[in-house]
């Protein structure tokens, strides 16, 4: 997991980027209403525990409902986008990280498991997730030229910086700028992770923000899939109690 490795470095493009965002130059686009979403979870884990129920059964909601809460915030867990920014005028910021394509999915799953991507979820949980408003966040793929024009703006190689493989800083700092912007929810960017098949399917991420212990609003999980031994996951539905 990447690190903030040049905490002035964080700082410096944090005040770039929120003045860009403050002259209304930043890309953005809309998430709307009925767009699905998918996180991977690891339902063991004790952060985000979610049993499988048994044949006809459903999943719980209420702990469900729990994963919308972004775990990260002033505890720094390795994220890109979101954490805290080790200076005491920066607010730290929750994130809450999806996938926009299933295929960024994949490829997040393969890198971090180090399994062929068949089997990459094994073990893992995914939940659909709907939004149910429309969110405003920041639109910063390379395959928007918008994009690639306020990367470069905020200096050089700074594209190249948001992708280290070791070092967050760049992206921290640009991370929390778009969350203390007021009115931009997350920002939406190409994973890092490699595809197999091509560099153009990497697919996008979606961070979400929110306050320290609250769930990202605006979004209604829809069902779960638990994968296992079989290359087709068993789905259940999402409900109360």
């Amino acid at each position: 997991m990447p690190t903030v490795e040049n905490k002035a470095a964080l700082a410096e493009i944090y005040a770039k980027a929120k003045a860009k965002i403050e002259a209304g130059v930043i890309p953005t686009t809309f998430i709307e209403a009925g767009h699905v979403l998918y996180r991977s979870i690891n339902p063991e884990s004790p952060r985000t525990y979610l049993p499988k129920p048994s044949a006809g059964g459903h999943v719980s909601k209420g702990l469900a409902n729990k994963l919308l809460i972004p775990l990260d915030g002033a505890d720094d867990r390795g994220n890109r986008f979101s954490g805290p920014s080790y200076d005491g005028s920066i607010l730290p910021a929750p994130g809450l990280y999806c996938v926009l394509q299933q295929q960024a999915l994949v490829n997040e799953s393969t890198h971090y498991s180090g399994k062929a991507p068949k089997w990459a979820l094994a073990g893992r949980c995914v939940l659909r997730v709907c939004v149910m408003g429309r969110l405003l966040v920041a639109d910063l793929p390379p395959h928007n030229p918008r994009a690639m024009r306020f990367f470069r703006e905020l200096g050089k190689d700074t594209w190249q910086r948001v992708n280290d493989p070791k070092d967050c800083s760049i992206a921290r700092g640009i991370g929390l700028a778009v969350a203390q912007s007021g009115f931009l929810q997350g920002l939406c960017v190409q994973t890092v992770r490699e595809s197999e098949r091509s560099d153009e399917e990497r697919g996008d991420n979606l961070v979400l923000f929110a306050p320290p212990g609250r769930a990202v609003p605006a979004l209604y999980i829809e069902g779960a899939y638990y994968y296992g031994k079989r290359a087709q996951p068993e789905v259940f539905a999402v409900d109360f109690p």
